[in-house]
């Protein structure tokens, strides 16, 4: 847990014990295997060879452990005993009752959180959440994860409805403000850099964490933003006070994906994907094709498998 939260004083912060107890603990297990594991001279605190070493086989360990138990469970027609997933709030409003609804019966007790994805990761790298639907992940130990994805979106322009002015990120005039989502979001973050980019100058004025807020405010008439089209599809009741526009410059994307650590749990991931893939091809997305049939221009899809439908069907 060390290491995957990034420092003694986390785990110790997560653990909820000091870090002296954490730093002792790691010096016993140092001690019994006779070679440090830490590079206390990096910061932030680094692995050595020999930790390295060890942290791997513990993770496949650990995998393999589960998957054992899982297999038995399986084996014995029983569902795991229990799946944490958490999902973006604009995700988990249209995807919470189909997975529950399909692959309920998959685990004796299910936990869905919905919240700001940059804690969602850190929760992940602690062992508290053991599954991601997310667009926006970033992860150094890519080889102890698996990512099964859903579909790649790019940014869009998103006005009040009565606004009448040039529709580009260059004209907007200064003032109808910039509503930004919070850059303690990986998505967020991503809109932030891309602003860097193209060297626009807009002022702070307005930050929210969540997209109905981004999308009311703007409906509102109080200010433009950038969001994505899942985004934009999870706020359908705001559309006749808004008007979305593509990125004619600049434009950009993010991939929406299904993270879980590796063979932890079994087809649950690969089947959460396809699920996930196919409400919001069926439910979500035609009703805002209907409206902006340009929209389906700025999504691509991963090719389904044919034996997943079949099952989630």
């Amino acid at each position: 847990m060390t290491v995957e939260l990034g420092g003694m004083s986390q785990c110790a912060n997560h653990l909820q014990v000091t870090q002296s107890a954490v730093s002792q603990t790691i010096a016993k297990l140092e001690t019994g295997i006779g070679a440090p594991l830490f590079d206390r001279t990096m910061r932030p605190l680094g692995l050595t060879a020999s930790g390295k070493s060890l942290f791997a086989r513990g993770q496949k360990l650990i995998a393999h452990a589960r998957l054992a138990y899982d297999e038995v469970r399986e084996g014995a027609n029983l569902p795991i005993s229990s799946v944490t997933v958490a999902m973006s709030f604009s995700l988990a409003n249209q995807l919470t009752a189909p997975i529950l609804s399909q692959l309920g019966s998959r685990a004796d007790r299910w936990n869905i959180r919905s919240g700001i994805s940059l804690e969602h990761q850190g929760e992940f790298l602690a062992r508290d959440i053991d599954m991601l639907v997310t667009g926006s992940f970033n992860l150094e130990h890519r080889d102890t994860v698996e990512l099964h994805p859903i579909f790649e979106e790019s940014f869009i322009l998103v006005f009040p409805k009565d606004f009448n002015e040039p529709l580009d990120l260059v004209g907007v005039p200064s003032y109808l403000p910039f509503i930004r989502f919070s850059r303690l979001t990986g998505t967020g973050q991503q809109i932030e850099r891309q602003i860097v980019r193209m060297k626009l100058k807009l002022p702070q004025i307005v930050e929210v964490e969540s997209s109905h807020q981004q999308m009311a405010l703007v409906a509102a008439g109080l200010g433009w933003t950038i969001t994505t089209p899942v985004c934009f599809a999870s706020v359908q009741e705001l559309f006749p006070q808004l008007r979305a526009e593509p990125m004619r410059r600049g434009r950009f994307s993010r991939s929406v994906q299904v993270v879980a650590r590796t063979n932890e749990l079994g087809d649950i991931p690969r089947l959460t994907a396809s699920l996930c893939q196919q409400v919001l091809q069926e439910k979500t997305f035609p009703p805002v094709f209907e409206q902006y049939p340009w929209m389906a221009q700025q999504l691509s899809w991963p090719n389904m498998n044919v034996e997943d439908h079949e099952l989630i069907a």
